[in-house]
Order: C-alpha cells, then structure tokens, then sequence
C-alpha cells in the first residue's frame, strides 16, 4: 500500500510542475511581491547610525584638577553632550529643555575628595523631562565612581611605595607618585573595564525585544507563508477537480483503500508546498539578502511544521465545500485575513495588542513568530519548539476534521 500512497504522491508532484502557472504563481510572483513589499516597509527602519546623546551643562567652580578628571571622564561616555558654560547659561537652556541637566562642582571639589571628606555635588534635573536627566545621572555616577576608584588606587600604591622606601631614595617625591598612580588608573579605566561578562544566550525568550523586523526581513518570510497558503489551497482544491472530472472515482476502483488514496494526495500536495517554500527561502537569501539563522535545523523544522498545518488547513477546507470553483473563490477570504492577523502582510509588532493577542489564535501567527526567532532574533532548534509544536496541533485539528468531514463522491 505504501507504495500505491507514494506513486499518487509522485504523479500529484509531476503534474503540479508540469503546469507553468505553479511555477509563476507559486514562485515568480511570490519574489516580486518580497521586492516590492520589502522595500515599501523598508522605508520605516530607523535611522541606527546616530547615536542619541543627552546633553549635561557642567559649571566647573573646582581650584584643583579632580573637576576636570572627572569632566574628561563624562566627555568620553558616547551618550552624554557635556558643555561647560557658566551658571545664567546653564540656567536658561535647563529651564527651555535644551539640556538634560545641570552639574555644579564647587570650589573645593579637589581638596575634598583628597581629603576624603564628604562631598555634596549639585545635580539639576529637567523637570519636564525627568527620564533624561535620569540617564545623566546615572552616567555622572558611573563616572564619579570611577574617579573615586582612581583615587583609591593612587593613595593605596602610594602606601605601598612609601613602605618600601622608594621616597627615602632619590625617587619620585609622594605628590609626584599619587598623580601618576591616579592618571595611570585613569588611563586603564577608559582603555577597558577590568571586569568581563560572559553573555550566554537564553534557552527560551518572551517577546519582549524592540527590534521590529522591516524591509526583506519581514516581507521574505511574509510572502512565503502567504503565497504557501495560496499553493496548497490550490492542491487541495485539484482533489476536489478530480472528484468532479471522475479520476477519484476511477482511483476508488483500483485495490487501494481510500484511506491510501486521500493520504497520497495530501502527502503530494505537502511535498509541494516544501518546496516551494524552500525555493523562497534560498531566493530571499540569494536576491535579497536575508539572513536565514544560523541552524538550519530550526528552519527545517519551522518549514515543516507550518506545511503540514497548512496543508492539513486545505484538507479541511476541501471538506466544506463542493467543487472546486467553491474551495478557489474562499482561498482569498481565508488566506488573507490569516495573513494579516498573523503578521505575514506587516510586523506584527506594529499592530495594536489586541491583534498581537489574536495573532497567537492562528497558525500564521505562530510561523512568522517561529520564523523571526530564526532570522530576526538568531535563535535555534531549542528556541522554536513552542511555535513548530503549536502549528503540528493546529494540522493535527485541520486534518482531523477535514478526514471526517470529506466524501470523496
């Protein structure tokens, strides 16, 4: 028998390809919505190459050379605008938003901090935009500890050199030493921090992540998933064209059960559908650049999964109608509402909550959830079981009732 389910598989695969319109409607016309539709949304990205700065008015009062450490300290932090200007000025640009912040040193910021006596700076906020100045601040402290740990070093191998006795020689005098201890600290605070951090990546994430996908990373895997929908509503419909022109009936006769006949069909038309779909990855990659992860057995996986449940979708559609002409004018109605609820059309990113929410009722919803994971976010096989397993249950609930319901006279 099986042998029988995969000789129907093969004819159904042979004359699909046989038939030019397969190969212009299910590939041609699927790359040039990818360009046309991946450059429309492209013009939506922001712009990444400049930074956002915040700027911070500084009113260095300081007599010693601590309040300029700690001004060259914030003027290297890349996020931060420092101007140093006097107090009217910094008032009035504080007062009208043009600045973030405020930051007066005092006169005797230096001898403080080498005294170790405790130290008040003033630090104005933006009152109308108190997040900004939040963000200043917390650059400021960063830098403030910086300074401190710098000193702590200086005075700590300066201790050390004076009980060695390299003062009582001919040696650097202790103010001498302090500051070059002190600048040499400086200097490998700012050439990088001695602490490192090793980053692993998550085994499963929420979707919690900014970065909306735009331009050929949404309309590669868009189109695909809506021009696959498409394919195998077509395939499906060709089982119901056979029943009209009798060939079904014919096939009824031979010694195979009709369980074996329905199932070659379907396994046809999911063979179909894969490829297809895999001609639309490889042609995102080559003519367009996208990045399909980093596992390609993730992407196996995904492409699989979201076959199925699409082609057991059309089974269940061929089931609720009668002919042919029937199953082609619903595809339309049905495909293009999943496509759009599903974020196939668009980022799903972009739509209200609510339609994010409704997004995760339908399969497409789950396969461009799956397929970002892949391209957007660099995920893997671990990371996309959740949507593969949710688009098979989905297939394994279309095929069930599609089988139920079906008559194949």
């Amino acid at each position: 028998m099986l042998r029988k389910i995969l000789e129907i598989t093969w004819l159904h695969i042979k004359t699909t390809y046989q038939d030019r319109s397969a190969l212009i409607f299910g590939v041609l016309m699927p790359i040039v919505f990818t360009l046309v539709i991946g450059v429309g949304i492209q013009g939506f990205a922001p712009d990444d190459e400049e930074t956002q700065t915040w700027r911070i008015d500084v009113i260095n009062q300081d007599e010693g050379q601590l309040g300029g450490a700690l001004l060259d300290s914030l003027a290297i932090n890349p996020i931060l605008e420092v101007l140093q200007t006097d107090a009217g000025t910094a008032a009035q640009r504080l007062e009208a938003g043009e600045s973030a912040a405020t930051l007066i040193l005092p006169p005797d910021m230096s001898a403080s901090l080498l005294s170790r006596r405790n130290l008040a700076l003033e630090f104005r906020l933006n009152a109308e935009d108190p997040l900004s100045g939040q963000v200043v601040e917390q650059a400021l402290l960063a830098a403030i500890d910086e300074l401190s740990s710098s000193l702590d070093i200086a005075e700590v191998s300066t201790r050390v050199a004076d009980q060695l006795g390299l003062f009582a020689t001919s040696g650097p005098s202790h103010t001498q030493f302090f500051s070059e201890s002190f600048a040499a600290a400086q200097n490998e605070w700012r050439a990088g921090a001695p602490i490192t951090v090793e980053a692993q990546k998550e085994t499963r994430r929420q979707d919690t992540s900014v970065k909306i996908p735009l331009g050929f990373e949404q309309s590669s895997p868009g189109i695909a998933v809506m021009f696959a929908m498409f394919f195998v509503l077509a395939g499906a419909g060709s089982i119901l064209q056979e029943r009209e022109q009798g060939t079904l009936r014919r096939l009824l006769v031979t010694p195979i059960r009709k369980s074996g006949i329905l199932a070659g069909k379907l396994f046809g038309v999911f063979i179909t559908a894969v490829i297809q779909f895999s001609i639309l990855v490889l042609a995102g990659q080559l003519f367009f650049g996208v990045d399909w992860g980093q596992s390609p057995a993730a992407l196996a996986l995904m492409i699989l999964a979201f076959t199925f449940s699409i082609t057991a979708l059309g089974m269940f559609a061929a089931s609720l109608v009668r002919t042919y002409a029937q199953i082609d004018a619903i595809s339309t109605i049905l495909i293009l509402p999943l496509s759009g609820l599903g974020g196939a059309m668009w980022p799903i990113e972009i739509v209200p909550d609510f339609m994010q929410r409704i997004a995760l009722w339908v399969p497409t919803g789950w396969a461009m959830r799956g397929f970002h994971d892949i391209i957007t976010r660099g995920l893997g096989l671990q990371d996309v079981l959740l949507e593969a397993g949710v688009l098979v249950a989905f297939g394994l609930v279309f095929l069930t009732l599609g089988i139920w319901r079906f008559k194949y006279e």
